[in-house]
């Protein structure tokens, strides 16, 4: 097989691609942006009936993968009669490497043939040679990412080429990503966090990507501090997910924790070092968000998107103001280019905020000139409406879900509720499962998981919304806990008492069950609905062995 320059190069077909987290999986999509195609990154540690719904679901036309994941990629290929492509470094060789004797463990490996200007050559049958014209890009399609499936089956985003560039460009002019720039990569490549922010966006602006083959606490704190590493190694951008900061403070106490000078070392380096730290994926609890302050003096920048508009909203990168600063659980306010809409549902009262560039929340530090601030004073909270260039294009194949997803003035509905007050915003949760009206009040289960989080004996949350005469609904709250922690040991009305010092009392859980683990999907979430019909199915019924009652409390 070889691409070029044709009508058939431009033919947008889908090209599924199961590749680790290094050099193979950037030439494989950038190989299908090459030649036109649509990119369809998956995630090995996916179980296969998923991944080989994700291939039909998409219409792939061709299957790549790397040798070390063939034993699940060959089975996928032959049950769906689609062609299979072998991607490794030894294949990834140009002719100038062949020739020159040089030492193929220094690797006379060379990605793009120097003789020739954009040409990525894969090995003797698939050479990508040269990208397309303008026009096609301007107008194509680039990528499908599958949501999290939480409400349904999951969907194919198609991100078009239009929605990336608009999302790297806002992206970069807030966070201030230059070539100068270093991020360590550390996160799943089928995401939008992993494969736009943390990967696209540095290659976009012409700065380094360090990338890890998987997150490993022992390795980001060596990356973090240049233990041992080459200049050409280092870093000073970090984005994780709140478990993986948890897990970074828990081998920092390990460490350093008992060593007073390393724990100032850390702390200086980091300051001085590391220019940004970026937490998202899930909401950051507030004791990651101090401890990580304490120990690294880091506020950790914590924003909003989704797979179908990227990033909407961030906190400000510069914090030179009670305005630019960033609070624990907000997001902060749009970014260029993007406007938000929040409307109540029941006033239909609404309030749109539109993020500029250079004005206001995005302009750049200008020494001791802080910007004013021209956030509106009115509080409110409902639905969250985004519109901006970085939303997406389809779902693949799903024109009616597609068109149900906007309202008549293309306001796309996250489906997401949101609270502003105080010139940011913070978000709620899901509008159907994490909104829960008890007792006339309508509480956040975010809100509620963030809080249990934070206790030392839970180890996952879930807080669920329950039928109730007398309430309407009753808050419920379902934990496991940690390894060291046993369901003898633990009390629920500790944790009850404990809570009040957290929430409102109208928040507080009305029943808490204990269970050995919380089923999560796939891609790591949890389906609330199922959660509820597995536990809560007659109220009575037992429970399935994952998700095993361990102890229950009713106040």
């Amino acid at each position: 097989m070889r691409s070029e320059p044709s009508e058939r190069s431009a033919s947008q077909s889908r090209v599924a691609f199961l590749c680790p987290n290094n050099i193979t999986y950037i030439v494989s999509q950038w190989a299908c942006w090459f030649s036109g195609q649509i990119a369809v990154p998956l995630n090995a540690k996916y179980p296969a009936d998923l991944l080989e719904y994700y291939i039909k679901d998409s219409d792939a036309s061709l299957l790549l993968t790397t040798p070390e994941f063939l034993p699940l990629a060959e089975p996928l290929a032959a049950k769906l009669q689609k062609p299979l492509l072998v991607v490794s470094h030894d294949l990834i060789t140009s002719p100038a490497a062949n020739n020159t004797g040089s030492d193929p463990s220094m690797g006379g490996i060379s990605y793009l043939d120097p003789s020739r200007e954009n040409v990525v050559q894969l090995n003797d049958m698939l050479v990508v040679e040269s990208a397309l014209n303008g026009e096609f890009y301007r107008d194509a399609n680039a990528l499908i990412l599958y949501t999290s499936g939480t409400t349904g089956k999951p969907k194919g985003v198609v991100l078009s080429y239009a929605n990336l560039d608009a999302q790297l460009s806002c992206l970069s002019h807030a966070w201030q990503v230059t070539s100068t720039d270093s991020v360590l990569h550390a996160l799943p490549l089928n995401h939008v966090h992993g494969t736009i922010n943390a990967l696209n966006l540095p290659l976009a602006t012409g700065a380094k990507c360090v990338m890890l083959p998987k997150f490993d606490s022992s390795s980001v704190w060596s990356y973090l501090l240049n233990v041992n590493m080459t200049t050409k190694e280092r870093v000073n951008i970090f984005m994780g997910v709140p478990t993986m900061y948890g897990l970074l403070i828990r081998e920092y106490d390990s460490v350093f924790g008992a060593n007073a000078r390393m724990r100032d070392y850390v702390k200086t380096h980091c300051r001085n070092k590391i220019r940004l730290m970026v937490s998202g994926s899930a909401p950051l609890p507030g004791n990651i968000f101090d401890r990580w302050h304490e120990i690294t003096g880091h506020k950790l920048l914590e924003r909003y998107g989704m797979t179908e508009i990227g990033m909407a909203i961030s906190n400000p990168y510069v914090q030179d103001s009670e305005q630019r600063s960033r609070k624990q659980g907000c997001v902060g306010m749009p970014l260029p280019g993007v406007s938000v809409r929040i409307v109540e549902p029941d006033s239909g009262r609404q309030l749109t905020l539109e993020g500029k560039e250079n004005e206001g929340f995005w302009q750049k530090n200008t020494g001791d000139n802080v910007p004013p601030s021209n956030a509106p004073k009115d509080s409110v909270a409902g639905q969250l409406y985004v519109k901006g260039r970085s939303v997406f294009r389809e779902y693949w194949g799903k024109p009616q879900e597609t068109a149900s997803e906007f309202d008549p003035e293309g306001w796309f509905r996250t489906g997401d509720t949101a609270q502003y007050e105080n010139g940011t915003i913070r978000i709620l949760g899901r509008t159907s499962v994490d909104i829960i009206k008890s007792g006339g009040f309508k509480l956040s289960a975010l809100e509620i998981e963030t809080a249990l989080h934070e206790h030392p004996d839970t180890s996952d949350v879930a807080v669920l919304g329950l039928p109730d005469e007398t309430w309407g609904q009753r808050v419920v709250a379902v934990v496991s806990l940690r390894e060291q922690v046993t369901p003898e040991e633990f009390s629920i009305p500790k944790l009850l008492v404990w809570l009040e010092q957290k929430l409102p009392k109208q928040a507080v859980p009305k029943e808490v069950k204990v269970v050995e683990e919380i089923p999560r999907n796939a891609m790591g979430k949890i389906n609330k609905k199922e959660l509820i019909e597995r536990l809560y199915a007659s109220q009575t019924s037992a429970t399935t062995p994952e998700a095993e009652p361990k102890g229950e409390v009713k106040p």
